[in-house]
C-alpha cells in the first residue's frame, strides 16, 4: 500500500499544469489566460494581475507551438539581414525593436550571410515558429527559392532597402535623389569625368543610386563615359582595386562617388597609393555617414540618411499592416537623405577631356 500511495502522490507531483489550471484559479475563461498572456490591452488590470498571480503559484509555461496552432498571436517580428558586421544595420535593428517593444512585441533577428539558401531556411524557420510578420533585406531579389519562401509565408513582410516582383510593401532611403544632388554638385564645380564606385546593381540601392547619377549628367547635358561606372560590389576591396584601375587610365576620373560603407576605406587607400591629393588632384564623395568619412583628412563630403529612422519606419509599417490598416496596395516609403559637404572637393585642377 505504502508503494502505490508513494507512486500517486508522484503522479500527482508530475502533472502537467495546464491553461485550464490556470483559468480555475484565477477564476476567468481560458481565452482570458490568452489574452494576458500574449499582452492584449483589452484586459482590465485587476483580472491581469489575478491571471499572473496564477500563473506563477502554479508555475505553468505557455506552450508557443500549441498557441500557434490556436491562431493565438506570438507577438513576434523576425528581421533577416544579410551581415552581422554592417553597423547600418545594427542602427536599423535598433529602430526597429523600439517601434515593436512600444507596441507589445519581441524582435527575433538573424544573419543570413549574404546567402539566399539561408534566406529561405530563415523564412521557413519564422513561418513555423508563427511570426506574426518579417522585415526582411534580401540578398538577390531574383532569387526564386526566396520568392516562393515569401509567397508561401503566413505573415505579412516589409522589405527594407530591397523590392520584388510581389505585391509587397517596401521602406528604404532616397538614394535616387541623395546620389543625384552629389552628382550635380561635382558637375556644378566643372567636373565632366565622374566615376561611380557602387555595388547591387540588381537591388533597389544600386538601381536607385545609378538612375540618380545619370539624371544628373542627363540634365547637365554631360554625356557618362560607361567605362567610369564599377558596380558590381561594396566591399572595401573592390573599392581600392577599381580605383587603382580608375586612376591608371590615361584619361582619369577627376572625381569619384564612392556608394557604399565598405568601399571608402579601399578608395581611400587607392588614392594615397597613387600619391594624390584629395580635393586637389581628385574630389570624393561617399555614401553612408560613417566615422572613416568625418575623420580622414580631409573629412570626406556624405550622401547621408537614418538607418534608425529607417528601421523603426519598416517596423512601424509592418504593423500597420499586420493591424489591416493599410490599403491593400503595397506602399513604397523613403526615408530623405542629405548631402552634407565637407573638405573633399573642388573644381578639377585640370579639365581631362
Amino acid at each position: 500500500m505504502a508503494l502505490k500511495e508513494l507512486a500517486s502522490a508522484s503522479n500527482k507531483k508530475a502533472k502537467r499544469v495546464t491553461v485550464h489550471d490556470v483559468a480555475r484559479v484565477a477564476g476567468v475563461a481560458i481565452g482570458t489566460v490568452s489574452r494576458v498572456v500574449n499582452g492584449a490591452p483589452s484586459v482590465t488590470e485587476e483580472v491581469r494581475s489575478r491571471v499572473l498571480n496564477a500563473i506563477s503559484e502554479l508555475g505553468w509555461t505557455p506552450n508557443v507551438a500549441a498557441q500557434g496552432m490556436r491562431g493565438v498571436s506570438a507577438r513576434m517580428i523576425g528581421f533577416i539581414f544579410s551581415d552581422i558586421r554592417n553597423p547600418l544595420y545594427s542602427a536599423m535593428v535598433k529602430g526597429a525593436e523600439d517601434a515593436l517593444t512600444e507596441h507589445g512585441y519581441m524582435l527575433v533577428v538573424a544573419s543570413s550571410n549574404s546567402s539566399p539558401e539561408r534566406e529561405v531556411a530563415l523564412v521557413e524557420l519564422f513561418t513555423r515558429r508563427r511570426a506574426d510578420g518579417l522585415l526582411f533585406t534580401v540578398e538577390e531579389e531574383s532569387d526564386a527559392g526566396m520568392l516562393q519562401a515569401i509567397r508561401d509565408a503566413r505573415f505579412p513582410v516589409v522589405l527594407i532597402e530591397r523590392e520584388l516582383a510581389l505585391p509587397i510593401d517596401t521602406v528604404g532611403a532616397d538614394h535616387f535623389n541623395g546620389t543625384r544632388q552629389a552628382a550635380e554638385y561635382l558637375l556644378s564645380l566643372g567636373h565632366r569625368r565622374i566615376a561611380l564606385i557602387s555595388g547591387g546593381k540588381t537591388n533597389r540601392v544600386g538601381r536607385d543610386r545609378l538612375g540618380g547619377f545619370l539624371q544628373a549628367h542627363q540634365r547637365a547635358g554631360v554625356p557618362v563615359d560607361r567605362d567610369l561606372l564599377r558596380l558590381d560590389s561594396f566591399a572595401s576591396e573592390y573599392g581600392f582595386r577599381e580605383t587603382q584601375v580608375l586612376l591608371g587610365r590615361e584619361r582619369r576620373p577627376t572625381a569619384i562617388i564612392s556608394s557604399g560603407m565598405h568601399l571608402l576605406s579601399g578608395v581611400l587607400e587607392a588614392v594615397r597609393m597613387k600619391g594624390l591629393d584629395i580635393p586637389g588632384d581628385i574630389s570624393l564623395i561617399t555614401s553612408n555617414d560613417t566615422e572613416l568619412a568625418r575623420l580622414a583628412t580631409p573629412a570626406v563630403s556624405v550622401i547621408r540618411y537614418d538607418p534608425y529612422a529607417l528601421g523603426r519606419e519598416a517596423a512601424l509599417q509592418l504593423l500597420r499592416r499586420i493591424a489591416r490598416e493599410t490599403p491593400q496596395d503595397p506602399i513604397r516609403i523613403e526615408i530623405p537623405t542629405e548631402f552634407v559637404l565637407r573638405q573633399s572637393c573642388s573644381p578639377p585642377r585640370m579639365i581631362v577631356k
